[in-house]
C-alpha cells in the first residue's frame, strides 16, 4: 500500500503501533469534501477532479519510504523533501493542446485544475522568468521523476476514463463560469478587462476548496474521528432570536425607532441574492437588525453560513456577546478575532501540525475581524486561502464598511463581485457614512441599491449630537480642556488617533483627578479578554437610570460595537467615518436633548507612519473649512458633507493607488492579479504568490503575542506543556481558548522584548509568548515603557 499518512497510537499496555491511511482513500475523501464545498456555486466536478488528483505524486516508493522513516523509524529527514505536488500537474497538462483563445475551454480547465493542485501547499507565479509560463518551467525545468506516480495513480486510484470523463465535466461547468464572468467584466473601450483578475479569484476558490479538504481528512485521520458537517436549520434559530428580541424592553423613545428599523430588514430579507448598502445612524441597532436581516435571508434563500465582519481596530467582544445571546446556541458561532498561531508561507510540499490547526470557517455563523476577512480574500498564506471557499453561498455583513482601507478598493470591489454574481453571496454593507464605491476606480456592480429607507420621522429619534470643531490645541491645552468637561460633572470619552496619545493623556488625566473619579484606558495594547472586562465595568457605572460619572482615554477601538453612552465625547481630528462612529458613543439612547462632540486637531501630532489617518484628517479638515463658507456643508453629519468628504479623500490618491500600489514593484497588486497574453500557449499568467507576499491590512508587519493576563499565564503553561506537542486534540482547544489573551505587535516591538530576554518563541506552534510579567500592565496592556521609556507605539 502507498501510504499518505502514518498515526502513531499506544495499546493499553503501552506498545507504540501505527495506522495508515492509504494514498487512494485520502484522495477519495480529499475529492467528495472538495466537491460538497463548491457544489452550490457549480464547480462540483472541478473541486471532484482536483481534490482527486491533488496528492497523486504520493503513490511512489520514494514517498512511502519517506513517510515510514519520519513516523515510523523516527529519523529526520527533510519536510517536504519529496515533492507531491507535481504529479498531478505533470498529468492535466500532458492532455494540454496548447491554450489557442478565449473560448478554449478545455485548456483553461486544465490549467485552472493544474494551479489548484500545484498551489495546496503554497501559492506560485503563472509566469516565470521573461515570462516564461511556471507550467512550462514546472513540466520542462524541474527535475523530478513523477512516471511511477503517475502509474500507479491508475492502477490503484482512478482509471484514465474516470478522468477523462470528470475534465469533460469540469470544462462544462468552466463554459459556464466564463459566461458569468465576462457578464461583470466592466471594461469598456476606455478600460483594461477585469476578467484576468476574475480567474485568479477562480484560482483561489479553487485551491482553496482543496486545501481545506485536505486539511479536514488530514485532521480526521490524525484525531481517528470524522467531523459531522452541520446542516443549521435556519428556521429554528429564528424561532429563538424571534424570542429574544421579543423580550426587549423599551426603556427610551429611540428603542421604538431601533424596533422599526429591525421590523423593515426582516421584510427586506425576501430581496433576491446581491450587494446592499444598510445606512443607519449610529446607535440604530444595526447589530441586530442586521442580524435578523442575515437569519431570514439564510432561511429563505437556503444559505450556509453568515458572517459578520467587524472594522479593522473595533472591539468586537461586544458585538459577538449580543449576537450570542440573540442566537442561544454557542455551538454554531465561531468568533474568529486573530490566528494566534502563525501559518509558516513556505514552498514546502508537505503538511505539518501547524497548518492542521490554523483557524478554519465551517461554523455556520462566523464573527470575524476585516483584517481576517480582507487576508481571507488577498493573502498568500495558507491558512488564509483554506478560508476563502467558505465564502461561497453565504451572507456577509459588513459593519462599518467605511473602514475598507482606500488602498485596496479596487481589490475589494471586484471581490465583491464575484462572491455575489459566481459563489452565490449576499453582501450587506453597514454604515452611518457610507462611502462613494461608485467614484472608485474599479467599481462594484451597478445595482447596488439600499436594504431599507428610513422615514424622516425614523431619523429625527437620532438627532442626539452637534459637531463642534475647536480648533487646534497642544497635549497641555488639551487635557485641561478634558479637565473643564470633567468639572462640569460630565462622563466624558476621549478618542486619539494613536496608542501613544491614548496613554499620555491617560497619565495626564489620572494625575490630575486623583482618584476621584474612576479614569479607564482601551486600545489595541491590551488583549481581547482585557478590553471585554473594561468595557463591562464602564457598562456598570454608566448604567441606566443612574449612571455614574467616568472618563474613558481610548483609541480607534471604541469607535464600533461597543454598546456605551457618554456625555460628551472629545474626538482628535482624523477622518469625518471615524469622527461620526465617536459621536455614536455620546447620548447614544437620548438620555438628554442634545450633547456635545467635540473635534480637536492636536498640534505636533506624528501621523507620519499611519498614513491613511493623515490623509483622512486633511479631508476633514478641507470639509471644516468648507463648512465655515458654504451652510449645506454646515451640518457636518448630513449626507451632502459625507459625501464632500469622500470626493475630497479619493482625490488625494493617484492612479492606480486603489489597487493596492506596491512602490517595491513599480506595480499594484491589481495589475499582477490582472495579467494576461503574457505567456506562450497558457492562459493564466497571474502572479498570485507575489500578490500574497506583498499583500498587508497594515503597513507593518506585524505577529500575534500571547500575554500573561489573567488566565493567560494558565494557558502558556498548557501550550508549552508536553502533552501539547503529542495531543492534536488538547493541542487545538488550547489554542482556541488563547485568541482571547493575544496583543498584535509590531516587529519593533517583538525586537525590543528580545533584547531585554522578555519574550520567548514556541516554535512548535509558531507563536511568540511574553515571558515578563512586568511588561503587561493592568490599565494600559502591553507597556514597552517598562523597558526604560523605548517603548514608542503607534
Amino acid at each position: 500500500m502507498y501510504p499518505a499518512h502514518i498515526r502513531r497510537g499506544f495499546s493499553n499496555d503501552g506498545k507504540k503501533f501505527y495506522v495508515y491511511q492509504s494514498v487512494a482513500e485520502h484522495c477519495r475523501n480529499t475529492a467528495k469534501y472538495a466537491s460538497e464545498t463548491l457544489k452550490a456555486v457549480g464547480l462540483e466536478k472541478t473541486a471532484y477532479l482536483a481534490g482527486l488528483l491533488h496528492d497523486c505524486g504520493k503513490f511512489s516508493i520514494r514517498f512511502r519510504k519517506y513517510i515510514e522513516d519520519a513516523v515510523i523509524n523516527e529519523k529526520n529527514v527533510q519536510r517536504g523533501s519529496v515533492n507531491h505536488t507535481l504529479a498531478g500537474v505533470k498529468l492535466l497538462l500532458a492532455k494540454h493542446n496548447k491554450y489557442s483563445g478565449r473560448n478554449d475551454y478545455k485548456d483553461l480547465t486544465i490549467e485552472l485544475l493544474a494551479y489548484a493542485i500545484g498551489a495546496h501547499h503554497g501559492l506560485f507565479d503563472c509566469i516565470k522568468y521573461k515570462n516564461e509560463s511556471a507550467f512550462t518551467y514546472r513540466i520542462q525545468k524541474e527535475n523530478i521523476n513523477s512516471e511511477e506516480a503517475i502509474e500507479n495513480f491508475y492502477k490503484e486510484c482512478a482509471s484514465n476514463e474516470e478522468i477523462e470523463g470528470l475534465l469533460q465535466d469540469a470544462t462544462y461547468e468552466v463554459r459556464n463560469l466564463a459566461e458569468i464572468i465576462t457578464s461583470i467584466d466592466s471594461c469598456d473601450i476606455n478600460k483594461e478587462s477585469e476578467i484576468p483578475f476574475y480567474y485568479s479569484l477562480v484560482c483561489r476558490l479553487l485551491t482553496s476548496a482543496i486545501i481545506d479538504a485536505d486539511r479536514r481528512d488530514t485532521m480526521e485521520f490524525e484525531k481517528n474521528e470524522v467531523v459531522k458537517q452541520v446542516n443549521t436549520d435556519w428556521g429554528k434559530v429564528l424561532e429563538k432570536f424571534n424570542s429574544y428580541i421579543g423580550e426587549l424592553k423599551v426603556c427610551h423613545d429611540i428603542d421604538l425607532a431601533r424596533k422599526e428599523i429591525s421590523r423593515a430588514c426582516a421584510v427586506a430579507a425576501k430581496k433576491p441574492e446581491g450587494v446592499y448598502r444598510l445606512n443607519v445612524p449610529t446607535g440604530g441597532g444595526k447589530t441586530l437588525s442586521s442580524l435578523r436581516y442575515a437569519l431570514e435571508h439564510a432561511k429563505e434563500y437556503h444559505k450556509k453560513r453568515i458572517f459578520f465582519v467587524m472594522p479593522l481596530l473595533s472591539i468586537i467582544e461586544q458585538n459577538a456577546q449580543e449576537i450570542r445571546k440573540a442566537i442561544q446556541d454557542d455551538s454554531i458561532i465561531l468568533e474568529h478575532h486573530s490566528n494566534v498561531i502563525q501559518d509558516e508561507n513556505n514552498d514546502i510540499s508537505e503538511l505539518s501540525k501547524i497548518e492542521l490547526l490554523m483557524q478554519s470557517w465551517h461554523n455556520p455563523i462566523v464573527i470575524t475581524t476585516l483584517v481576517q476577512l480582507l487576508n481571507t480574500m488577498f493573502l498568500g498564506k495558507t491558512s488564509s486561502v483554506r478560508r476563502f471557499a467558505s465564502l461561497c453561498n453565504s451572507v456577509i455583513v459588513f459593519d462599518e464598511v467605511q473602514s475598507i482601507p482606500n488602498k485596496m478598493l479596487a481589490l475589494f470591489n471586484l471581490t465583491i463581485n464575484f462572491l455575489v454574481k459566481k459563489c452565490h453571496a449576499t453582501v450587506i454593507l453597514c454604515s452611518a457614512t457610507q462611502p462613494s464605491f461608485e467614484n472608485a476606480e474599479h467599481k462594484l456592480l451597478d445595482d447596488v441599491s439600499d436594504l431599507i429607507s428610513l422615514s424622516p420621522e425614523i431619523l429625527y429619534f437620532f438627532k442626539r449630537v452637534e459637531l463642534v470643531d475647536k480648533g487646534s490645541m497642544g497635549m497641555a491645552q488639551l487635557t485641561n480642556f478634558a479637565l473643564e468637561i470633567i468639572t462640569s460633572k460630565k462622563s466624558l470619552l476621549l478618542v486619539c488617533n494613536t496608542k501613544q496619545e491614548a496613554k499620555e493623556l491617560f497619565e495626564n488625566l489620572q494625575a490630575e483627578v486623583n482618584g476621584e473619579i474612576p479614569i479607564y484606558h482601551i486600545s489595541a495594547s491590551m488583549c481581547t479578554e482585557h478590553r471585554k472586562l473594561i468595557v463591562e465595568l464602564m457598562k456598570s457605572d454608566l448604567a441606566f437610570p443612574k449612571p455614574k460619572q467616568i472618563v474613558c482615554v481610548a483609541t480607534q477601538v471604541i469607535e464600533a460595537g461597543v454598546d456605551i453612552s457618554f456625555n460628551c465625547v472629545i474626538r482628535l481630528q482624523a477622518g469625518m467615518d471615524s469622527i461620526v462612529q465617536a459621536a455614536g458613543r455620546c447620548n447614544r439612547n437620548g438620555e438628554n436633548i442634545l450633547e456635545s462632540v467635540y473635534i480637536v486637531n492636536l498640534l505636533g501630532e506624528k501621523l507620519h507612519h499611519l498614513k491613511d489617518i493623515d490623509n483622512a484628517k486633511i479631508a476633514t479638515d478641507s470639509l471644516l473649512q468648507k463648512a465655515k463658507t458654504d451652510k449645506q456643508y454646515a451640518n457636518l453629519l448630513s449626507d451632502v458633507a459625507i459625501s464632500f468628504y469622500y470626493k475630497k479623500l479619493y482625490a488625494m490618491m493617484e492612479d492606480g493607488e486603489q489597487g493596492f500600489w506596491v512602490p517595491a514593484l513599480h506595480e499594484s497588486l491589481y495589475q499582477l492579479l490582472n495579467q494576461h497574453d503574457v505567456a506562450k500557449d497558457y492562459f493564466l499568467a497571474q502572479q498570485l504568490k507575489t500578490a500574497g507576499k506583498y499583500f498587508n491590512v497594515f503597513d507593518n508587519n506585524t505577529e500575534e503575542l500571547l500575554v500573561p493576563y489573567g488566565q493567560g499565564r494558565e494557558i502558556i503553561s498548557e501550550l508549552n506543556s508536553e502533552r501539547a506537542m503529542f495531543d492534536i486534540a488538547y493541542a487545538e482547544e488550547v489554542i482556541r481558548k488563547a485568541t482571547g489573551y493575544t496583543v498584535t505587535c509590531y516587529q519593533y516591538q517583538l525586537d525590543i522584548l528580545r533584547q531585554n530576554t522578555s519574550v520567548i518563541y514556541n516554535d512548535c506552534f509558531n507563536i511568540y509568548i511574553l515571558d515578563n510579567y512586568a511588561y503587561y500592565d493592568e490599565k494600559l496592556g502591553l507597556n514597552l515603557d517598562a523597558i526604560g521609556g523605548a517603548g514608542i507605539f503607534y
